[in-house]
């Protein structure tokens, strides 16, 4: 991956103030919540699974308003469908899954539903959940930054592409940036490590910021 030459900095282990595991446990939830919403699961029935869960105060202002809407707007829906992403890093921090591997691809959605069946109706899902150590957080939110620097770097050429693989040292194909599955990918990622570590310290989910 190409690399920014001056300074992209991610905080010192001893400095990093992470979220709560519990919290983390509680967005994993709602996550998993919004993307079932936006697949077609009924209203009330995602709405259940946070309530149940006393997690609804965790739920950001954005996704009160897509959960409370009678209906689904196709594509409002289509964009939150990608929060799977966002929720594999949650259960990879978790370590309900055991490694976020190169986001070339998008998530083990079989895997992930897998596990969310099991805890969704889960109370020790939250009461129990523990992080993996910060410096594996910070690890992963300054690779996923990184990638993601590339990825924008190249979109200010033309055409603007990519390796289909996001290795620009192999010889895999060139696509345009829109057709590249993986850039979803690190763009979840990235905004879902953002939060996890408190990132410029954002009020709720909808206020991280990706800037690289």
């Amino acid at each position: 991956v190409p690399v920014y030459p001056g300074p992209l900095f991610v905080e010192d282990d001893d400095e990093a103030r992470v979220q709560d595991a519990e919290e983390v446990a509680r967005r994993a939830l709602i996550l998993w919540a919004v993307s079932i919403r936006a697949e077609g699961t009924p209203q009330q029935e995602a709405i259940a699974l946070i309530k149940d869960a006393d997690a609804w105060g965790s739920v950001s202002p954005e996704e009160v308003e897509f959960l409370d809407a009678a209906s689904l707007d196709p594509l409002v829906a289509q964009a939150l469908v990608w929060r799977l992403e966002s929720l594999w890093v949650m259960l990879w921090a978790l370590g309900r899954v055991d490694e976020l591997a190169w986001p070339d691809d998008m998530c083990n959605v079989p895997r992930l539903v897998e596990v969310m069946r099991v805890e969704e109706s889960n109370p020790a899902f939250i009461t129990g959940a523990k992080l993996r150590d910060v410096s594996e957080l910070l690890d992963a939110q300054d690779l996923a930054m990184r990638i993601h620097w590339a990825i924008r770097d190249a979109s200010l050429t033309q055409p603007a592409r990519v390796p289909n693989n996001l290795d620009w040292s192999g010889d895999a194909e060139w696509v345009e940036i829109p057709m590249c599955a993986g850039v979803g990918v690190v763009e979840e990622r990235h905004h879902a490590l953002n939060w996890l570590v408190n990132f410029l310290k954002p009020k709720n989910l909808d206020e991280v910021d990706t800037h690289t």
